[in-house]
């Protein structure tokens, strides 16, 4: 694979990753504010590890 196809790819990669982060952020804060703290919390933990990968990705060079 040449150097720009890993580019393209390691932004396909974060882009995609942002989005389920984004997606999953915004469904713990819905279910926490609803008053679901069960869900909030199922929820939560992907949504935690999820921004974990994307700034761990973001960093990489």
């Amino acid at each position: 694979m040449s150097i720009g196809g890993r580019t393209r790819e390691r932004g396909r990669l974060l882009r995609r990753a942002l989005l389920i982060a984004g997606v999953l952020v915004l469904l713990a804060l819905l279910f926490l504010a609803s008053g679901h703290w069960i869900l909030a919390i199922i929820f939560g933990a992907p949504a935690a590890a999820a921004v974990w990968f994307v700034l761990q990705a973001r960093s990489v060079r």
